[in-house]
Parts: C-alpha cells; sequence; structure tokens
C-alpha cells in the first residue's frame, strides 16, 4: 500500500538495517583446576584410576572359579579394584586376562592352589582385612604392589612371586 505524499516518515518509522554480531569471545578456564584437555585429568592417588565399564570385571570374577574362602564380599572387592587398576591402566575395559592376573596376585589362580607363592596368603589376609574399613575397597592394595607386576601378563605374574615373593607386602 502506498503512503500519502503530504504525510511525513520519522527517522523511527523508517526500516533500520540488523547490525552485524560481533565475534564470539574466546573461552578460556577461569576457575583453578578446570580440565580443558585430557592430559590435564589427574590419575592415580586419591583420584584413582578411572577406565571403561569396571561393572564387566565383577561380572567376569563372580563367574570365574576359585576359593572365596570365609570372605567372599570383601574378596570380590579386592579382586575388583586389581582387576579396574590393571585395565585402566591398559586404557581399557577388563578382560579375562585381567581377572587371572587378580587372581595370580592374591594366589587364587587355579596353578596356584596347590601351592601358593610364599607368604601370599597371610599377605592377602592383611589386604581383606584393610579392604573391609577402606572408603575404597583394595586402595591398601594397589598401593604395595608395583605397577611393572599388575601390568605384566598372568604367567609371568605367577612367576615372578614365585621367584621373589618379596615383591608385594
Amino acid at each position: 500500500m502506498g503512503r500519502q505524499p503530504n504525510i511525513e516518515v520519522r527517522a523511527v518509522e523508517l526500516p533500520a538495517e540488523e547490525p552485524e554480531r560481533a565475534a564470539e569471545r574466546r573461552w578460556t578456564p577461569s576457575r583453578p583446576g578446570e580440565i580443558t584437555s585430557p592430559s590435564d585429568m589427574p590419575s592415580g592417588g586419591s583420584f584413582g584410576r578411572p577406565g571403561p565399564d569396571t561393572g564387566w570385571g565383577l561380572r567376569m570374577i563372580r563367574a570365574a572359579s576359585f576359593a572365596r574362602g570365609r570372605r567372599p564380599g570383601d574378596l570380590e572387592k579386592l579382586l575388583c579394584a586389581l582387576v579396574g587398576a590393571r585395565a585402566s591402566h591398559a586404557r581399557r575395559g577388563p578382560t579375562r586376562r585381567d581377572v587371572e592376573a587378580a587372581l595370580s596376585l592374591l594366589g587364587l589362580h587355579e596353578a596356584d592352589e596347590e601351592r601358593p607363592p610364599e607368604g601370599l596368603a597371610e599377605i592377602r589376609e592383611s589386604w581383606l582385612d584393610a579392604a573391609a574399613h577402606e572408603p575404597w575397597p583394595g586402595r591398601t592394595a594397589l598401593a604395595s604392589i608395583p605397577t611393572d607386576l599388575l601390568v605384566d601378563a598372568p604367567d609371568r605374574v605367577r612367576a615372578r612371586l614365585r621367584a621373589e615373593p618379596s615383591l608385594i607386602g
């Protein structure tokens, strides 16, 4: 519709151009301890070693056959901590070999049933006693096992513990 020539148009009635948006400001972390990359993610100590699907390790532990003893609940928690730590060191989920290695570290593997490594039963009992009172069961055990032994192959773990029982403890 046209407008009459005798009517004046004020400036506010004229169409206005939309101003262009300014460029977004780059985000920078402003809080202490802000995680900005995977390398900033703390691990170990109080932070633990998070890994994918450690619940699968518990399922494999429950399906495994070994002497559960008089405290099966505490033993499962201790084994789960060992399996989860071993798997997370490799940056993957738990596998059957992790369960075998954890059983070997506790002297519960089938190959150890006749003759477990010397002193391992006493160490296992002390770890079970500690695990019953820890907020994160297995923390004491993980602190006393060298990382190279924890991540070694299950048969090598058994051989190393037989050769040198003082590796853990």
